[in-house]
């Protein structure tokens, strides 16, 4: 993927324009305000209705799934969270890394937040898209980091959007060898629509990427005159993420294998102590798959009836034994208060004080 960047960056043809300070960002709207507003409230009945119908598809009794969360082992479930808010320390470093790969240095005058202070502005973001559809976390972010060490918004917003790009490379090439190790060459059809859905978001980051590569200087000439600088900028931010791989996609690894191993340890909390690997990583990647659907908040309703029928049909293969339509929901419940609902509460916190500074 280094090869992006061999052919000269569409800034070149700017070359003359100097980085310009950027006009003023307006701060979006206060999260509390879009989280009321009718879009978000919508988007929240969705994934409710979502979720409420797929329970009403399968055989499940709320007092056997209480029963069960009940007998939840606190060690297995405390270290399952905390596990996942290391993950932000995992993006920390790896943003850290394609925001240096674009330029931002302190030699060049820019001071970028600590490890732990850009951990702090993902975690915000994500607390963001948590409550509110349409990944609007995502530009939230670039407006974090434009606030604190005053850089380019164009160019930051490049930067995460090869952050996703890059991680969709990788989630669909971690799901492929999952599921070929879990199901081997039987894949139901339930399995092969995800991996379908896979393909094609990698297959359009790839077209997306070879696009701007090759027509950004075109694509920029019918940009109106004030915006062709952070067109331009935005390109530079994208494009120019990709160099240092290696390490890039060391951190990513590294954070998807996290990101599995809390699903194990919620698993364990439960007493599931035989389930296979392969479906465990297999259920905790598509389910990240789904979060980046933009129409419920990060993929409310869809992300927890993948994790309970993917969980039901690897019992129907004898592949997750302790499994039934109570315990999947109870996984499914589970792991979402780490993964959704403990996210809302940490982002909140640190919303409010960020908003105190």
């Amino acid at each position: 993927m280094s090869s992006v960047t061999d052919k000269p960056l569409v800034v070149d043809a700017v070359a003359a324009v100097v980085d310009p300070p950027l006009p003023e960002v307006v701060e979006p709207d206060p999260l509390a305000r879009k989280f009321l507003n009718v879009r978000t409230l919508l988007s929240f009945g969705l994934g409710v209705a979502i979720l409420a119908f797929v329970l009403s598809r399968i055989d499940v009794e709320v007092d056997v799934i209480l029963a069960i969360l009940a007998r939840t082992n606190p060690w297995y479930y405390v270290g399952g969270l905390l596990l996942y808010h290391a993950t932000f320390l995992i993006r920390g470093l790896r943003w850290r890394k394609l925001l240096e790969n674009v330029g931002y240095h302190r030699d060049d005058g820019i001071r970028l937040p600590s490890v732990l202070g850009i951990a702090e502005i993902i975690v915000l973001s994500w607390f963001a898209n948590c409550i509110v559809p349409a990944k609007l976390g995502d530009a939230y972010r670039a407006y974090l980091l434009k606030r604190a060490a005053d850089v380019s918004f164009a160019k930051t917003f490049g930067t995460i959007l090869a952050e996703r790009m890059i991680d969709m490379l990788l989630l669909f090439v971690l799901l492929v060898g999952s599921v070929l190790l879990a199901f081997g060459g039987a894949l139901p059809a339930v399995i092969l629509s995800i991996m379908q859905v896979g393909l094609v978001l990698a297959a359009v980051v790839v077209v997306g990427l070879f696009a701007m590569r090759r027509w950004s200087v075109q694509v920029g000439r019918l940009v109106p005159s004030r915006l062709q600088v952070q067109w331009a900028l935005f390109v530079q931010g994208t494009l120019g993420s990709f160099r240092a791989m290696p390490l890039v996609l060391g951190y990513s690894v590294l954070g998807w294998a996290i990101e599995s191993s809390r699903l194990y340890l919620v698993c364990l909390s439960l007493g599931l102590f035989h389930l296979s690997p392969a479906v465990i990583l297999f259920v905790a990647l598509a389910s990240a798959l789904l979060t980046t659907l933009p129409v419920t908040p990060a993929g409310l309703g869809f992300v927890e009836s993948a994790i309970v029928g993917i969980l039901l049909l690897a019992a129907s293969f004898g592949l997750a034994p302790g499994i039934d339509e109570n315990m999947a929901a109870s996984v499914a419940i589970l792991d979402r208060t780490i993964s959704y609902w403990s996210l809302i509460v940490v982002g909140l916190v640190l919303y409010v004080v960020s908003r105190k500074k």
